[in-house]
């Protein structure tokens, strides 16, 4: 199923982030849903970009929303380091045990949206009862010198 971030029996389901560029300042595309703006933030050790999916991702008995503060009715976020270290924040939700969120194939793309990296197949920790929620963090990487050509994201995921 392409650009609905929904799939009713378990199939794989693909939804993308794209966000406002600051350098190019106007929306580059969104296939799925409704966007949050770009958050880019200049320290002495590193700058960040986030992408987020508007609404929550599901899949089959599962559902994968947003972690940090004021994203729970959101989707996961993405969020890079211009180091090349990056982490998928998200909050998944099973009404089964032995459930867990795969993450099939994650793309992050340019403003063309061509893919400039993917990265490999991983998935959350598994639930242990019903209606179990888990907290996660999946820690990645990437080539850092992709970082500054990085204006969405594209992922590919089942339960």
């Amino acid at each position: 199923m392409t650009d609905e971030a929904q799939s009713s029996n378990g199939e794989t389901a693909e939804t993308e982030a794209v966000v406002t560029s600051s350098k190019l300042e106007e929306v580059l595309s969104a296939s799925t849903d409704e966007l949050e703006p770009e958050e880019k933030s200049d320290t002495a050790a590193f700058q960040t970009a986030e992408f987020m999916w508007g609404t929550p991702l599901r899949s089959g008995d599962c559902t994968l929303s947003g972690l940090i503060n004021g994203t729970l009715d959101k989707g996961p976020t993405l969020r890079l380091h211009d180091d090349g270290t990056a982490e998928l924040l998200s909050r998944f939700f099973s009404t089964d045990d032995g459930d867990a969120w795969v993450v099939v194939r994650l793309a992050l793309l340019d403003r063309n949206r061509t893919t400039l990296f993917t990265f490999p197949r991983f998935s959350s920790p598994g639930t242990v009862a019903d209606n179990q929620v888990i907290n996660w963090i999946a820690e990645l990487g990437f080539p850092a010198v992709f970082f500054s050509s990085v204006t969405g994201a594209n992922m590919t995921f089942s339960c």
